[in-house]
């Protein structure tokens, strides 16, 4: 098999300026990054952190601050309003149940509610004060404060799904960079950049205290970051490398740490309060632990838990109790702009990110002992490139650009050579790349996806108002050249009903003949049109599919088409947050375009017979609740469709026969190898080859792995990786080999002194005539000891005839190698950082990686470390 690695891709994604967890209250474990175009991924916190859908930004957009809300208690109004506690349990389980907001603001001076489910602004106000530097919800989750560039916080009120600005605090004289609301929500503390660290009175809006930090030189300190913890302490990170913990109740410095060699830009906590970590321009992560009484706070309290004498408490008060550094780790190479623990896992999982563009994890409670997980720099199950296998050409899509290159050409080899040549081993290159094109589209919003057909003829695009298409045109002056032209009749007015209000496209396929394009909505409309005749600007929808819209409202909505054949969804009952969280994230078609599949945000998998009203809803083959997510799916050549989860799981689904196959209720739970089920990088995609009719190929960031559908997985233990198998392999039959060597020296020095001795016995007997004789060492012996001593001295007979080749299958089987069974789930992770991999035909595969070090060469510059012995 030849392979095209391409690393000409120059990718360069956006810094994170914000890490943030939605409240434990939330059915949904998201977990929001925002990037510094405005772009909002959204992960959720599974297994393992799970990738799940982009948010675009509005286009020259920015984004400073981040903000979750979900309430789940009642103010006193309303439990003045219900007459008793079974209506207010009951309204309680209606807010919980309910979806949680996200907020966004940045320095363009907007403050955003985005739709999770349509990846659009819900709701949009100014924030009557410039640039947003700092954003954060109070407990109750009905307020929300910002702080401003003209120096004011100010208050928005949330209750109600509404987003209206309600009243602002007394002006500061420079910017608010940061600020936290206490846990009881009475005060609000900021820092700010004049040196000085802020509480707030929220009822009367003025400052009950200031603290002053001191400046070096004459500049102000800035203070970055400002947290409350669940004590009421206050901690603060600034400018000078400080982080500075206060008493919240005499307003003075508690303890003071030089943390970082540059400006701490980001603080959390873990969940109890205990924990402090700490980053920033010095790209470290230092870590801060309480000890009360000498031991650590958690140890302490649960001694104090178990003990109700007062004395023992009274002897844990605030002189006691002492901040240590406790670790430090460099995860980064850049800025670290932002850092969050999740409480939402068994264990507190730290999530870091900057200016670097990786998003690291670790558990936050063996830090720094914990190595952390970093994930691509790009979104993975994202469809950021596109191939279109007939021609060659590679399509990548980047905020509002798209750009195109034609693959290389190597040697052409015979069979006979390429038998010969060894794996890895790299081909004459007689035609390089091509940088064909570089497209800056008109849109109101960053691009959501972007597909190119396999001829390599046309190009669809989508941002959140709707889909485009492009023709591309080859020129004929052998330069190479491209022209585009938009195809304006695209897309046709009926594509989505008129009711549906949103027309942006998250997923678009094209099918294998070019005849139609699949279009995957964010209202949750899959529809099909007719693309064949694009050239004379003729498009009509064929129909459209309505799997993913299973509300009742959404179903008798789409019952009500007359003007398209549409098809809608069974009724299901659906709780709130599914509703509004939903989104098609995968799309996948067959190879003889008879079958469309999709996935959603929640879990559902769909397949649909083109065209037709015949649509199936996959039940979850645990039977229980939906325990992960479908992060990949695709076709086999037998028309099954895989499933990859992310749990790494893989189900196979059988759409002629409506049920799962075989090999799927056999094997796909709960016999997958182990190597692979714990890898934390989730498959990415799934792709075929025509030369393997059986197999399908499962591709992640950091792996592709070859699975055979017709042959059983194989040991749980086995190792995957064929190149570390073929080394393991090697390295027993190379120690075997020198014991067989050495078992068969050892041998013949047994015969050869067993000969001498023979020898010498027989000559004793000739010359004595049977009286008693020398043997080789000169000691009297008889013709009976001669006989004993040469049977003890021979090699063991167990020992000649040893079963050499046992001894190596034994061996591989400890190691992990089965010989006795096939050799399933072969895996390569020679490459890294894979943003798409597909087969241009049955033996060529084209695998696009950007590995990290080559987005590093266009970041800005680091912070530098003065190090001993170098300038």
């Amino acid at each position: 098999m030849q392979v095209h690695r391409c690393r000409f891709v120059d990718y360069v994604p956006q810094a994170i300026n914000a890490i943030e967890y939605a409240p434990r209250s939330s059915t949904h474990p998201y977990m929001a990054i925002g990037r510094a175009n405005g772009d909002i991924e959204l992960w959720q916190a599974k297994e393992n952190l799970v990738y799940v859908k982009t948010l675009p930004g509005i286009v020259n957009g920015s984004l400073e601050a981040i903000a979750w809300a979900h309430r789940t208690s009642l103010t006193a109004e309303e439990i003045e309003l219900f007459d008793n506690e079974k209506e207010r349990a009951q309204f309680k389980r209606q807010l919980k149940e309910k979806t949680p907001r996200l907020f966004s603001a940045g320095l363009n001076s907007v403050i955003i509610e985005w739709d999770l489910g349509k990846l659009g602004p819900k709701a949009a106000v100014d924030s009557y004060g410039g640039a947003v530097w700092c954003m954060a919800t109070n407990h109750a989750q009905t307020k929300l404060a910002v702080g401003t560039e003209d120096g004011h916080i100010r208050i928005f009120d949330i209750m109600d799904n509404q987003l209206a600005y309600q009243h602002c605090f007394d002006k500061v004289s420079s910017r608010i960079l940061s600020l936290a609301w206490s846990h009881d929500d009475k005060t609000i503390v900021t820092g700010s950049a004049d040196s000085c660290v802020r509480i707030w009175d929220a009822s009367t809006r003025r400052t009950a205290a200031r603290m002053t930090l001191p400046r070096e030189g004459r500049e102000h300190t800035l203070v970055w970051a400002v947290i409350v913890l669940n004590s009421g302490a206050i901690v603060s990170g600034d400018s000078r490398g400080h982080v500075v913990f206060w008493d919240s109740a005499m307003h003075v410095v508690q303890q003071d740490f030089k943390a970082l060699g540059a400006d701490v830009l980001c603080l959390t906590s873990d969940s109890d309060g205990n924990t402090v970590f700490a980053s920033g321009v010095d790209p470290k992560i230092t870590q801060f632990k309480l000890f009360v009484g000498g031991k650590m706070a958690a140890n302490a309290a649960s001694a104090v838990n178990n003990q109700d004498d007062q004395s023992t408490i009274k002897r844990l008060n605030a002189r006691n109790r002492k901040w240590q550094l406790a670790g430090i780790r460099r995860y980064h190479t850049h800025d670290v702009r932002a850092l969050a623990v999740s409480s939402h896992l068994k264990t507190d999982l730290l999530i870091s990110g900057g200016i670097d563009t990786q998003v690291t994890s670790c558990q936050a409670r063996p830090f720094p002992n914990e190595n952390p997980h970093r994930q691509p720099c790009f979104a993975p199950h994202n469809s950021i490139v596109s191939v279109a296998s007939k021609s060659g050409l590679v399509l990548q899509r980047q905020g509002t650009t798209l750009k195109l290159w034609e693959l290389g050409k190597a040697e052409p080899i015979s069979k006979q050579l390429g038998d010969q040549m060894e794996s890895g081993q790299s081909l004459q290159v007689y035609e390089r790349q091509k940088d064909l094109l570089r497209m800056d589209l008109s849109v109101k919003t960053n691009l959501l996806s972007s597909a190119i057909s396999p001829s390599g003829s046309l190009i669809a695009a989508s941002d959140g108002e709707g889909p485009k298409l492009y023709s591309v045109i080859r020129s004929d002056d052998g330069a190479g050249g491209v022209r585009v032209r938009r195809v304006k009749a695209f897309p046709p007015d009926n594509f989505v009903p008129d009711y549906s209000e949103n027309r942006g496209a998250v997923q678009m396929k094209f099918t294998h003949d070019e005849k139609m394009l699949v279009v995957a909505t964010t209202d949750g409309f899959i529809s099909v049109i007719d693309i064949s005749d694009w050239k004379s600007g003729l498009f009509s929808t064929v129909c459209r599919h309505c799997c993913h819209r299973m509300q009742k409202s959404d179903v008798e909505a789409d019952a009500g088409c007359s003007d398209v054949p549409t098809y809608p969804a069974t009724p299901k009952a659906v709780s709130e947050a599914d509703a509004a969280t939903r989104t098609i994230v995968s799309l996948a078609i067959s190879a003889d375009d008879k079958f469309v599949a999709a996935s959603d945000s929640t879990g559902d998998v769909s397949v649909s017979v083109l065209g037709k009203g015949k649509q199936t809803l996959l039940p979850n083959a645990s039977g229980g609740a939906k325990a992960s997510l479908p992060t990949a799916i695709g076709f086999d050549l037998n028309n099954n469709l895989v499933v990859a989860s992310s749990a790494n799981r893989l189900r196979v689904w059988d759409p002629s026969e409506s049920a799962y196959t075989k090999w799927s209720r056999a094997y796909g739970m709960g016999q997958i190898p182990k190597r692979f089920a714990s890898l934390m990088d989730c498959v990415s995609g799934i792709i075929t080859s025509r030369a393997e009719p059986t197999c399908v190929y499962l591709w992640a960031a950091s792996h592709i792995t070859r699975v055979d559908l017709s042959q059983p997985p194989g040991p749980t233990r086995a190792v995957l990786n064929v190149h570390k198998r073929k080394t393991i392999e090697q390295n027993i039959i190379e120690q075997v080999v020198e014991e067989k060597e050495a078992c068969e020296r050892r041998s013949e020095r047994h015969e050869q002194k067993r000969m001498k001795r023979h020898v010498g016995g027989n000559s004793s007997v000739e010359q004595t005539n049977g009286d008693a004789g020398m043997d080789v060492d000169g000691e009297t012996t008889s013709n009976a000891d001669t006989e004993k001593t040469v049977v003890a001295e021979s090699p063991d007979a167990k020992s000649r005839s040893r079963d050499w080749e046992s001894t190596v299958v034994a061996r591989l089987r400890e190691a992990g190698i089965d010989v006795t069974e096939p050799h399933n789930f072969r895996m390569t992770q020679r490459y890294q950082s894979l943003m798409h991999a597909s087969f241009i035909d049955s033996t060529t595969l084209a695998v696009v990686e950007r590995p990290w070090i080559d987005v590093a060469s266009a970041l800005p510059s680091a912070y530098h470390r003065h190090r001993f012995g170098h300038s």
